[in-house]
This record gives C-alpha cells, sequence and structure tokens, in this order.
C-alpha cells in the first residue's frame, strides 16, 4: 500500500470526550514536528465531542474526523483499526483522546527512527497523572529495558503505555492490528505481538507525554476483581492461542505450561468453568509436546 515518507500518522478514538479532546488536540497541533495527520474516528458519542472535532478539522486539514461506520462494531479497538485503514504515514502513532503531548513528542522520535533505520519503532515515557479520586492501581512502573524481554512482558515487567510507542508501519503489517476480542489489556496484547517479532526498541528517557488515569476511565472501571479476573482470562487465553508460525521469537515452553497451570488455577478458583477447561487442556497439550 502506499505511504508518505515522513508522514506520522496519529489515530485517535473518541467516545464522549468533550472534556478532554481539546487539550489534546491543542497539543497535536503545537508539535515542532508538523508532518502528520491525525485521524480521529468517533465511536457515535453522544456528548459534544464530535462537534469539536468537526471544528478541529475545518480550522487544521491535517485532521481527519470520521464515524464509525455502521457495519463496524461498537468499540475502541474497532476504531483504532479503521482508522488504521484510513491513514498514509511511513510512521504510526497510536493515542487516546485524553492524553497530552509534549511540544517534542513526534520530533525526538521521528528523528531518532530516522538516526537508527534498522530499529523497528522507538518508545517514549511518559508523565502519569491520576485523578485524586482515581481509585485504581497507582503503583505502575514505565519499565522499557530487559534482557529477556518475552518473558519480562509477561510478568509486566514490560510496561508500553498506548501512546509510547513510534511504529514503523510494516511493523503492524506484519504483527497485526488490535485484538477485536479483547475489552481491556488490548495495546498490552498488540505491543506483546510486536515483541515476540523484535527484541530490540529504542527508548526516549524523557517523558514526552502525558498520560492520564481517569476515575471513569477503562483502566480505573476495571479494577473490580471479578471483571478484572474475566479480562486476564481472555487476554492469557488469547496470548497462549498465538500462532507461531507467524512471529519470529516465541514463548518457550515452561513458560507456556507457567501461564497455562497459572491461568486454571485462577479460572478454578473463581468458578470460571469454561475456562478452567480450556486451560486445563492448554496445559495438557504443553505437556503431550514433545
Amino acid at each position: 500500500m502506499y505511504f508518505e515518507s515522513g508522514l506520522v500518522s496519529i489515530l485517535i478514538p473518541n467516545f464522549n470526550k468533550a472534556e478532554f479532546i481539546p487539550a489534546t488536540l491543542d497539543s497535536i497541533v503545537s508539535q515542532e514536528y508538523t508532518n502528520w495527520e491525525c485521524i480521529i474516528v468517533d465511536d457515535h458519542s453522544t456528548d459534544a465531542s464530535f462537534g469539536i472535532l468537526e471544528e478541529y478539522q475545518k480550522k487544521d486539514s491535517r485532521f481527519r474526523v470520521v464515524k464509525r461506520p455502521n457495519e463496524i462494531l461498537k468499540g475502541a479497538n474497532f476504531c483504532r483499526n479503521h482508522a488504521f485503514s484510513l491513514c498514509k504515514g511511513e510512521f504510526i502513532q497510536w493515542f487516546d483522546s485524553d492524553d497530552i503531548m509534549y511540544p517534542w513528542f513526534l520530533k525526538r522520535k521521528v528523528e531518532y527512527l530516522q538516526n537508527h533505520p534498522k530499529m523497528p519503532f522507538v518508545i517514549a515515557k511518559a508523565d502519569l497523572k491520576f485523578d485524586d479520586d482515581f481509585e485504581g492501581n497507582r503503583k505502575f512502573a514505565q519499565n522499557l529495558v530487559s534482557e529477556n524481554p518475552i518473558d519480562d512482558y509477561l510478568k509486566f515487567r514490560l510496561i508500553f503505555l498506548t501512546g509510547g510507542p513510534l511504529l514503523r508501519r510494516n511493523i503492524l503489517k506484519e504483527s497485526g492490528l488490535f485484538n477485536l476480542k479483547l475489552r481491556r489489556h488490548q495495546e498490552w496484547e498488540l505491543y506483546f505481538r510486536v515483541v515476540l517479532n523484535y527484541s530490540n526498541w529504542g527508548i526516549l528517557e524523557e517523558p514526552s507525554f502525558k498520560y492520564f488515569f481517569h476515575s471513569n476511565s477503562i483502566t480505573s472501571n476495571f479494577q473490580e476483581k471479578s471483571k478484572v479476573v474475566d479480562s486476564e482470562l481472555v487476554l492469557f487465553q488469547e496470548v497462549l492461542n498465538l500462532p507461531e508460525e507467524k512471529f519470529k521469537n516465541h514463548i518457550s515452553k515452561s513458560t507456556r505450561i507457567r501461564l497455562a497451570l497459572k491461568y486454571w488455577m485462577v479460572a478454578t478458583k473463581y468458578l470460571r468453568a469454561r475456562y478452567s477447561l480450556r486451560f486445563f487442556k492448554m496445559l495438557f497439550m504443553e505437556f503431550s509436546r514433545a
């Protein structure tokens, strides 16, 4: 597919973020690197955010605002993947509709990739901002360095925030887009597939954007234990079912056994019979493999 050299495609899903989206878009307009397009797919918002988006599109042609087509199911992952299908950039920047880019955010990332042509992507750290009434987990480390990236990623020792990486377009062509079965951990799962293919990446240590944890965000709402359990069972079912032949590196057998055993025990403890059976079958298959 045709893409424009040097162009950064900023891809954003939006649903009812009228309170936050102006600051996000203002931070994009203020970027020192100006060769960008921003595609925002609105998930049929019921607040004023779509009108706000249209106003920015009128003022700056680099913004492209579209409503999620009715034939595409509702949800951020569907919106993100649709945005990718419309973009033309050499570089892909996923971003959330309530976060803030610092002025150097794109410039330093693009300069890094242009100066390191063999690096698949570069990742920047963020300033983490929590609402006063945020009740979720505030112990959130941004570990970006690892000698064993697959194992560390699976143990949540490596954490990539949504807007952290700037990726070359071909990386997503190889590793795939967002998993449409997931409602939580979707960025984690996508970036894990990237890590399965690429064990080295560039790092910008200085925080380059603000990442917000809101009291009404998905991250916060899913803190309820039963929902956390269900989301992790779905996630690791998908992880253990990834076809090995599609990736350059693989999850070790010992790690696969550890994960299957762990989530069989979790599913059994929380009376999730369907998942208990699935993870038991995975565990049996791992022990049966030569």
